[in-house]
């Protein structure tokens, strides 16, 4: 979420056009999260045969981020900021249940086309999810998982605190393949790994 202190760079979920790769819209945090989670599955060969084949990797590891999020109306309240007002807090958790979940028009059209005989069951695009973390973690993303605990509660019932627990799936090269928009962006995400890389590794003399 963004943080309060104006030196501290804004976190939050732009989501692009899957077909052009441009932003549309974007998901800011309200309050940047004091803890990253990043778990990571290695693409090895399994049951390889010969002693060769051992140390093979498959592609990039399957990436996992997972934080928890903020969310306080406080501040905005004060501000008098007319959308706290009506909905505390209910907006943003709206804003990441969108992230999970088809459009109304899209459940509508669908239904639409079933009753017409024109199909069963057709996959309902979304947006494609990016995570921006400063200016090195840049990366094509699915939500994995959404908890959410709302706390505390205005006199209408809107929510005025809540925590929401997000996993995310980093996506890569191999989920999207390179010809999409968004593979671009994991590349770049690498080729800043290893350029940290770089500043650590050194040749073996000495060791």
């Amino acid at each position: 979420m963004l943080s309060s202190q104006p030196n501290y760079l804004k976190a939050g979920i732009v989501l692009l056009d899957q077909q052009s790769g441009e932003p549309i819209s974007a998901i800011p945090l309200l309050i940047n999260p004091s803890t990253l989670n990043t778990q990571f599955e290695v693409k090895s060969q399994q049951g390889s045969q010969t002693r060769t084949e051992t140390m093979r990797l498959n592609g990039p590891p399957t990436e996992s981020i997972s934080f928890e999020a903020t969310l306080d109306a406080t501040d905005a309240l004060e501000r008098g900021d007319e959308d706290a007002v009506k909905y505390g807090i209910g907006h943003y958790i709206a804003a990441l249940r969108s992230l999970i979940s088809p459009t109304k028009r899209q459940l509508l059209d669908n239904d639409a086309r079933a009753r017409q005989g024109k199909l069963t069951i057709i996959p309902m695009t979304q947006p494609l999810p990016v995570f921006s973390w400063g200016m090195n973690r840049r990366v094509p993303v699915k939500m994995k998982s959404l908890s959410l605990a709302e706390e505390l509660f205005g006199a209408h019932l809107n929510p005025l605190h809540a925590k929401a627990s997000i996993t995310l799936q980093v996506l890569t090269v191999d989920d999207l393949g390179f010809d999409h928009p968004a593979s671009s962006l994991f590349l770049h995400y690498l080729s800043g790994l290893e350029r940290q890389a770089d500043k650590v590794i050194k040749p073996a003399t000495g060791f």
